[in-house]
């Protein structure tokens, strides 16, 4: 019996794009998956970390409340003993100061979030150039684009 080799009979164009149109929507499909799990473990992530900054919040909060009632204290026995409501001022407005500062690194750090995962740009790239794979024809075949 005759061993029929690959070199004998070439595949044929159609086989030939069939077989580039199976790996690039394997390749997508496989892209698609990275993409789900990256965006996946960027949430869990952003989920962690808010819980704890939540959690951060709230014993700071009544250690804020706390300190602020211990400076009024202070101002007021040792800087203003008439003046309880300028202390209170006072003492309010450091507060709030600090807070704005702190209110805008919090605001910068949530900017640095990736959105979007590396995989979405490289699955973008991956379509292109599959895209551009099949539609242009090398030059030198038959009906190739001029340009």
């Amino acid at each position: 019996m005759p061993d029929t080799n690959a070199t004998d009979n070439p595949p044929s164009v159609a086989t030939l794009v069939g077989g580039l149109i199976e790996d690039a929507q394997r390749l997508i499909r496989q892209e698609a998956a990275l993409a789900r799990r990256e965006i996946q473990e960027e949430w869990d992530r952003t989920k962690e970390g808010v819980g704890l900054l939540a959690a951060a919040l709230a014993f700071f909060s009544l250690v804020a409340v706390l300190f602020g009632f211990t400076l009024v204290k202070l101002l007021q026995q040792y800087v203003l003993p008439n003046d309880e409501w300028a202390c209170f001022a006072i003492v309010t407005t450091l507060f709030g100061f600090g807070g704005g500062v702190l209110l805008l690194a919090g605001l910068m750090k949530f900017k640095k979030v990736q959105a979007m995962p590396q995989t979405v740009e490289s699955l973008r790239q991956d379509m292109q150039a599959v895209t551009s794979a099949v539609t242009e024809r090398p030059v030198g075949t038959p009906y190739a684009r001029q340009r």
